[in-house]
């Protein structure tokens, strides 16, 4: 057995060099479309990457006579959330072209960290190379900031540090999602001992997301420390107490903190009021407001969209679109599709959830998720790296633990062979 067979990826396959090198230029690649270059045509390297995995992938099934389908709790869920954007598709009020685009952007997304990456990555792989992708990445674009002339065609480019990247909040989800690997990777074993290059990761995550003051992303970083800790409490309580009321225990845990969250939350708003708060939501929130209120179904939505486009404002005028995830679920796809990301999203955490570690780790991923989605249009929608984090390391987790089919054209190979593949 040659070196690059000694590594197995979530479905027991052999990984190939090849495959991995080219889904990280794949992850690479709406890094170069946040950036502060204005790129064309930047779909072809996405696509086409994409469709160069799906071919290898697919000779490879035909050659062995058997089709590998990963992420099989994911299959009905997900067939729901791409049906009913085919429906809005089919319901979209303008720019068919564009709107098109972005449904064909989505699907390939999807197939690619729920069909692909769970047979090229296993967990410990994908959260140990993941970091070191957006850490490539991050450094990349520090280095390069210099001698890429900033845009200044995006509201609040200038708020906090963006380095290469077109906005800060953009910029701020490298380091978030460097920070959250690491402490996922100890909260779920795949690493046991700290080493010096750990600790470089997570102080260098916190001071570059301190730099781009995103408010967001810096709040995102507190749940997720908070809820780490919870979670080190609680798998604490079980070793010393294995038959004690550990779920007792962790909804007391996490009680107490939704409900200082939602005490400091409510006297903010006290204090400040309604419009000293949109005031500090950037004028987020009457946007919003004004938008779902000119919606003439919320129910079924106005049809599919760009993410943060509308039929009230353009974003060319008004320099930004409908900021967060929610709002435009219910705009453009109505409460049906709010609910159908609801069920999406309950397929990501019952995927993780064969082991108590895994599943209370990955609750700290998906959280930081949605609430990076509560001013934030890049979880869910678009190919970024909170994305494809939360979308692979829920697939890869499920198909590892077994939630995969493997379907055999003609005659299945004898046991043996099917032994010695196994193994």
């Amino acid at each position: 057995m040659n070196s690059r067979q000694r590594l197995l990826s979530a479905t027991l396959e052999p990984v190939y060099l090849f495959d991995r090198l080219l889904f990280y230029l794949w992850l690479m690649v709406p890094a170069y479309q946040y950036s502060d270059l204005h790129v064309r045509d930047s779909r072809v390297g996405f696509w086409g990457i994409a469709a160069l995995l799906i071919f290898r992938l697919t000779i490879r099934d035909l050659l062995r006579r058997r089709f590998v389908l990963p992420s099989r709790g994911l299959c009905i869920p997900f067939a729901l959330v791409f049906a009913w954007k085919f429906v809005e598709l089919v319901r979209e009020p303008r720019q068919l072209d564009t709107a098109l685009l972005f449904f064909f952007d989505f699907l390939i997304t999807y197939t690619c960290c729920l069909l692909i990456a769970p047979r090229i990555f296993s967990v410990k792989t994908w959260l140990v190379e993941f970091r070191w992708v957006n850490l490539f990445t991050l450094v990349l674009s520090i280095v390069a900031h210099p001698f890429i002339p900033a845009r200044t065609d995006m509201a609040g480019w200038d708020k906090g540090a963006s380095w290469s990247f077109a906005h800060p909040n953009i910029a701020a989800m490298y380091p978030l999602v460097i920070y959250l690997a690491t402490i996922i990777m100890f909260g779920t074993g795949v690493k046991r001992r700290l080493r010096w290059f750990d600790v470089f990761c997570v102080t260098f995550s916190v001071v570059t997301l301190i730099m781009t003051r995103s408010r967001t992303a810096l709040v995102v970083a507190i749940v997720a420390t908070a809820l780490s800790l919870i979670n080190a409490i609680v798998l604490a309580y079980i070793k010393k107490k294995p038959r004690g009321n550990v779920r007792a225990l962790s909804a007391l845990l996490k009680l107490c903190a939704l409900l200082v969250i939602g005490s400091g939350a409510y006297f903010a708003f006290l204090s400040l009021g309604t419009q000293a708060l949109d005031e500090k939501l950037s004028g987020r929130l009457s946007f919003a407001m004004q938008v779902l209120l000119s919606a003439n179904d919320l129910v079924l939505g106005v049809g599919l969209l760009p993410p943060g486009s509308n039929l009230v404002a353009d974003n060319s005028t008004r320099g930004a679109g409908i900021d967060g995830l929610y709002t435009n679920l219910v705009y453009a796809e109505g409460y049906v599709g709010l609910v159908i990301f609801a069920i999406a999203m309950l397929a990501f955490r019952r995927m993780a959830s064969f082991d108590r570690r895994c599943r209370a780790f990955f609750d700290v991923a998906l959280v930081s998720g949605l609430l990076f989605g509560v001013t934030e249009t890049h979880f869910w929608f678009l190919a970024s790296p909170i994305t494809a984090f939360v979308a692979v390391l829920a697939s890869t987790m499920g198909t590892q633990a077994g939630s995969r089919l493997t379907v055999y054209l003609g005659a299945p190979l004898p046991r043996l062979v099917q032994r010695k593949g196994a193994s």
